[in-house]
């Protein structure tokens, strides 16, 4: 339960965002254990704006209900 960061238009998620080196992570597929699954749509939503930021690469938050 709660929501992933999906990489636009692919079966990628968020993995890890690293604000040290400017860069994130992402792993395939909808069930990888190493997806950052968020408790509130807040986080996911800040995590989101981070990967644009950071990556601009465009994305959605994916509620995992």
């Amino acid at each position: 339960v709660g929501f992933k960061i999906r990489l636009g238009g692919t079966s990628e998620f968020l993995s890890k965002i690293d604000r040290k080196r400017d860069e994130c992570k992402f792993v395939k597929g909808w069930d990888n254990l190493d997806a950052i699954l968020f408790e509130t749509f807040k986080e996911a939503k800040a995590a989101s704006d981070a990967v644009w930021e950071i990556e601009g690469f465009h994305n959605s938050v994916e509620n995992m209900n």
